[in-house]
């Protein structure tokens, strides 16, 4: 940037924009709190609508699935191929994490019902934490302008790119919230007690890997924040314990865990417009951050302190740039997948806060810093009024709701479309055919699965009862529909019913 020195603003335009910097502060505190809460509000009413299982990601019925197994001490790392054709794609923690809340939740109300909304709030408790953490050291960033640091943190886990992850069943923010103590830890220990903070910083990191097997990223900005500061010794620390810690998780969990783990990672098809558009939603989202990334170096140095930034400003602005540099790429890869969102950028949202407060902290650019702000708040004032994406799932719950007043009634065995209806406490004689999401892929690679599949087990007529798409010709999944007849029609799916045995 260029460093030609400019004469300073006068004081009574310094203290309007300081006041404005503190009123958009304050306005994305608001809007990002009131947009988490409106959400939170939003989940609990849909899950007290029969069936209460409206869901808040995509295939999340498999994450309810296999955490009543794991609720229920039954493998949650099962052979897909085998009836019910589930699968458990997240890591280990997710599961035998989420089993304590959710499992007391379970033995306190006496019924399985109470997974999804016990899930949702463990979550959402993540959510909470991510932003305590991500605020504690924001603050020390920014050299204690509270305001700055708690707007930064709120957008951060309650803004539009982490949005309804908040209040799902999945590991995204439990894991970013581990990534965001790690580099906590780090930057505020690692000069003083080099060693211990690199373990303590370690162990989040394994924390988060052990949420969901992508969460590297943040690992790897600091380990190569590590070796840009010299710090040979912590480095080589923080790769052995990483390693020790993912190979012991391997050796320990047994082949059900690294055969699911394989199947995680080998079987998946990538489409690079999937990609594209998952980049363009994610710099959308986020573009308060980049604004005021991108607008420290382009606007002229007017704006620069005197003295030079604070150590800790500096190895947040460090680590921040080249964990950007270390997650994008792989995010961009990972995003291409059959499936994927923006949540394998969620660690790119916590390394563009440090290297925004690193600048905000060197830079006297307050305007730009009340430009970003307002940005945010403004970005959640829109979802808050219902102008951009989804507030609620009023919509959804009620369509389930209607589909539920008559498929609750039909026989047993039965299997519906909808694979939020097959769970256990909502059809316990029959088969909780929660299907992976890489069933499909597999059917069509030629694997083979027992009874030939949810097909097979159509064409044998082993279920009385099937809720499938209206649309649906004369088989699913390649098994012939010739033993059922069609029957009521509710919300685009027809029920069909097993015809009667022939007299003999």
């Amino acid at each position: 940037m260029d460093s030609t020195v400019y004469v300073a603003p006068s004081s009574d335009a310094n203290r309007f924009w300081d006041r404005l910097m503190i009123a958009t502060a304050l306005a994305c505190i608001v809007m990002s709190v009131a947009v988490f809460l409106r959400r939170g509000h939003a989940v609990m009413r849909a899950m007290n609508e029969p069936p209460g299982v409206a869901i808040t990601s995509g295939y999340e019925a498999e994450s309810f699935f296999a955490l009543w197994r794991a609720v229920h001490g039954q493998p949650v790392y099962a052979d897909v191929t085998r009836m019910p054709y589930a699968s458990a794609y997240f890591n280990w923690f997710f599961y035998a994490g989420y089993a304590v809340p959710v499992g007391a939740a379970v033995r306190l109300g006496g019924d399985d019902a109470i997974i999804p909304r016990a899930g949702r709030l463990t979550t959402a408790a993540g959510s909470l934490a991510g932003v305590a953490a991500l605020f504690w050291l924001l603050r020390r960033v920014l050299d204690g302008r509270k305001l700055v640091a708690a707007a930064l943190a709120t957008f951060v886990f309650f803004g539009p790119l982490v949005g309804w992850w908040s209040h799902t069943l999945r590991p995204d923010v439990w894991a970013l919230a581990f990534e965001t103590g790690a580099v906590l830890v780090l930057l505020l220990h690692y000069r003083s007690r080099p060693l211990g903070s690199v373990l303590i910083a370690g162990l989040l990191f394994y924390a988060a890997w052990s949420c969901k097997q992508t969460y590297f990223f943040g690992l790897g900005g600091a380990f190569f924040f590590l070796l840009w500061r010299r710090q040979w010794r912590p480095a080589a620390l923080l790769a052995a314990v990483s390693v020790g810690l993912w190979l012991f998780t391997f050796l320990l969990l047994g082949p059900g865990y690294r055969g699911a783990f394989r199947d995680t990672v080998t079987t998946n098809v990538y489409f690079l417009d999937l990609g594209l558009r998952c980049l363009r939603d994610m710099l959308v989202k986020s573009a308060p951050l980049w604004l005021l990334l991108t607008g420290a170096f382009l606007l002229p140095c007017r704006t620069r302190l005197p003295g030079s930034a604070s150590p800790l400003a500096r190895d947040a602005m460090a680590l921040g740039a080249l964990g950007l540099l270390f997650a994008v790429p792989l995010a961009f890869a990972a995003s291409c997948k059959l499936g994927a969102s923006t949540y394998y950028y969620f660690t790119t949202l916590l390394m563009l806060s440090l290297l925004a407060a690193g600048l905000i902290a060197t830079l006297a650019c307050t305007r730009l810093v009340a430009a970003g702000l307002g940005l945010a708040a403004g970005l959640q004032a829109l979802l808050l009024a219902g102008q951009a994406g989804k507030i609620d799932l009023a919509d959804q719950s009620r369509e389930l709701a209607t589909v539920w007043s008559v498929w609750q009634h039909q026989p047993e065995p039965r299997f519906a479309s909808y694979a939020n209806l097959n769970l256990p406490w909502l059809s316990a004689g029959s088969p909780s055919l929660v299907i992976a999401f890489n069933y499909g892929l597999d059917r069509a690679a030629g694997r083979a699965f027992e009874h030939d599949g949810l097909g097979g087990l159509i064409a044998r007529g082993h279920f009385r009862t099937l809720l499938l798409p209206s649309a649906t010709g004369t088989d699913y999944d390649g098994g012939s529909l010739r033993l059922y007849s069609r029957g009521e029609t509710v919300a685009d799916m027809t029920v069909y019913h097993r015809k009667p045995d022939p007299l003999p």
